[in-house]
């Protein structure tokens, strides 16, 4: 009786918690052959160049093409760095990286974490938190805390110290 691949999504961010998940999912979970998603959420809010942010659907034309380009380059580094340098050579696969542009919200951010995790199928959603403290949670959201209460897959938190 053959085993059917398991497919772990993980939501990255450009944070060290993030990375500490990763790490963690792929000595404690991970086995050879495994599919991973990595699935990074690029808020959609009204474009500055400054920022971090993409073009909303009520932009202006005149979208600063380099400045775009470059917020997805910076997010395309980060993977790199922060996530797909740790993945181990010898594997027989390699993860598969979604860059998702959505609202800016948590709860936006969780529900296309959601709908990635139920639309592959996902073994389970491994992710880190933030631990931001009950105030901030109030005001700005938790991504995992939406994950959690709202997925349909497997979903497990990384705790950070």
């Amino acid at each position: 009786m053959s085993q059917s691949k398991r497919a772990f999504l993980f939501p990255a961010d450009d944070s060290d918690r993030s990375e500490a998940a990763f790490s963690w999912m792929l000595k404690t979970v991970y086995q050879d052959g495994d599919e991973i998603h990595i699935v990074h959420v690029v808020p959609r809010i009204k474009f500055q160049a400054a920022g971090y942010a993409v073009p909303s659907l009520n932009a202006p034309m005149n979208i600063d093409r380099e400045a775009y380009d470059e917020v997805i380059h910076k997010a395309e580094e980060f993977i790199v760095r922060r996530f797909l340098s740790k993945f181990p050579q010898e594997s027989h696969s390699t993860p598969i990286v979604h860059i998702i542009k959505s609202e800016t919200d948590s709860a936006s951010k969780g529900h296309i974490i959601c709908e990635k995790a139920a639309d592959l199928q996902s073994t389970m959603v491994c992710m880190g938190n933030h631990n931001r403290g009950a105030v901030a949670e109030f005001f700005m959201g938790s991504v995992s805390q939406y994950v959690v209460h709202h997925c349909k897959r497997p979903v497990l938190i990384v705790r950070g110290e």
